[in-house]
């Protein structure tokens, strides 16, 4: 009996330890599922290597190909002309005395105009200007040089033949028998000035206009950033913002340097240091009173005038 006994408890406890040992390993493959596979998780972040084909060419992607495209594409959009290739003396200008003046529009481009300058263009506000800037350069010592006056300007049969005469670059598809002195005829006979007598600088004179905005007003300068003479022309353009602003604290005063595709002509083709003064808004009331304001127009051209004064007195 004894022994019946003893037999029951071994195979109790044999078969208890067998569920034991069933049930902890159940418990741990469950367990396995849940847990991240540490080394498999960081292969899975990993960038694959591709294997070498040994002889095969490589070939871009389709995705590399159209961002090639894309780039060519970009880069044709952006190919504009620049500047012609220089041909002058980028310091003919130094040393020199004389002050071309462009007395914005004139002859059959009368330029603009508006309810408020009273059946009055520019053409004739930018001569009356330039004139009287002229007379004060005079008396500072330089030899002011007004390129154009009232009653006359050459033929284009002129400019082309000068242009030649002194192998100068022209765009003589622009050049037209229109009876027109237009800004690139104006520019390029400048050139012609300059080339025969060396000038220091060219100012162009002229009076803005924005009708969809008359509430805008003030003196503008530009100037080209990328041509010959970009960086005597920006120090020339500085020194006219400085007396300005010391001339009229109140005033609006924008300076601003243009490459050479977005210049005005009056700037961009010049063979010496230039700037454009849009002096005020003919679109504005109060800017087109001063036009007329004799006070106004003697304070503005002398500070033109110490601009210049100042300039050439410490250009390099």
């Amino acid at each position: 009996m004894k022994k019946i006994l003893f037999l029951t408890l071994i195979i109790a406890a044999a078969l208890l330890l067998f569920s034991c040992a069933l049930w902890g390993g159940i418990e741990t493959e469950a367990r396995t599922d849940v847990v991240p596979d540490t080394e498999s998780a960081t292969r899975a972040t990993e960038t694959p290597t591709a294997e070498p084909t040994g002889n095969a060419t490589e070939q871009p992607t389709e995705t590399e190909t159209e961002t090639e495209t894309e780039t060519e594409a970009e880069t044709e959009a952006v190919t504009l002309p620049g500047p012609p290739e220089i041909t002058y003396d980028v310091n003919a200008h130094l040393g020199s005395k004389r002050v071309l003046i462009d007395a914005g529009h004139g002859f059959a481009d009368p330029g603009c105009t508006s309810d408020y300058l009273n059946g009055v263009y520019e053409s004739q506000l930018t001569y009356e200007i330039a004139t009287l800037l002229a007379q004060k350069l005079t008396e500072k010592g330089y030899e002011p040089v007004m390129l154009r006056g009232t009653d006359s300007f050459p033929t284009d049969a002129e400019i082309r033949a000068a242009v030649a005469e002194l192998g100068m670059f022209s765009r003589d598809d622009v050049l037209l028998e229109n009876n027109i002195f237009d800004a690139y005829e104006r520019t390029l006979w400048g050139n012609v000035i300059h080339r025969r007598n060396p000038v220091a600088l060219m100012i162009s004179l002229h009076v803005n206009a924005l009708p969809e905005a008359e509430y805008v007003r003030g003196t503008e300068l530009y100037y080209t950033v990328d041509n010959g003479c970009a960086e005597p022309s920006a120090k020339l353009t500085a020194f006219i913002e400085t007396k300005l602003k010391t001339a009229f604290p109140d005033t609006r005063l924008k300076t601003e340097g243009c490459v050479w595709n977005d210049s005005f002509i009056v700037t961009k083709w010049t063979e010496m240091p230039s700037v454009l003064v849009e002096m005020a808004y003919a679109t504005n009331p109060e800017d087109a009173e001063l036009l007329f304001d004799d006070e106004w127009r003697d304070k503005y051209t002398s500070a033109l005038a110490e601009a210049i004064d100042s300039y050439i007195a410490t250009r390099g």
